[in-house]
């Protein structure tokens, strides 16, 4: 319960500065979705090589996650930026299978410096976990990206399990 509420929390203060904000557009906003997307693709590819013996997933996420990222887990766990290093490490975190669904790229800010993209998208992965064993999951996702002296930084990554087929609909289209 107490990280569901520290998850909150953690989102509101996240957010707060994007609640007056406005989804930019035009060709900044363009080039912006496009760098994104790109990072977004290489994630992709690199989490996939982490069952393979060409892995460099450790080293992407080195490169890119920002020291105090947030991976939020479908049941609620945090994960730190070291937790995830240390289960690509010692190979408690494998990635067999990972496809994306349609992702949507909403970019606030001016482009420059300063400028954050939140990426959202469904995601079909079959991965090992902790206890060894294979986990089909099917989710929704979302990134947030944040850009400082021209350099991308991945800010947050929380995942949310899909509900069960034949469950209510979401509410958003």
């Amino acid at each position: 319960m107490m990280q569901k509420i520290g998850l909150l929390l953690l989102l509101a203060v996240s957010c707060a500065g994007l609640a007056k904000a406005q989804n930019s557009t035009g060709e900044v906003a363009e080039r912006v979705k496009q760098e994104v997307l790109k990072l977004e693709e290489e994630k992709l590819e690199a989490f996939r090589s982490s069952a393979t013996p060409e892995n460099y997933t450790e080293e992407w996420v080195k490169r890119h996650d920002a020291a105090n990222i947030v991976h939020v887990m479908p049941d609620g766990r945090m994960r730190s930026k070291d937790q995830l290093m240390a289960e690509l490490r010692t190979g408690n975190r494998k990635v067999y299978s990972l496809k994306y669904g349609p992702q949507d790229i909403r970019v606030y800010g001016n482009g420059g410096d300063g400028t954050v993209a939140v990426s959202t998208y469904l995601t079909e992965a079959t991965v090992r976990v902790r206890d060894g064993k294979r986990s089909n999951d099917s989710v929704t996702a979302i990134d947030v990206w944040y850009k400082q002296d021209g350099k991308w930084w991945f800010i947050v990554h929380s995942v949310h399990s899909l509900p069960p087929k034949g469950a209510d609909k979401p509410l958003m289209k």
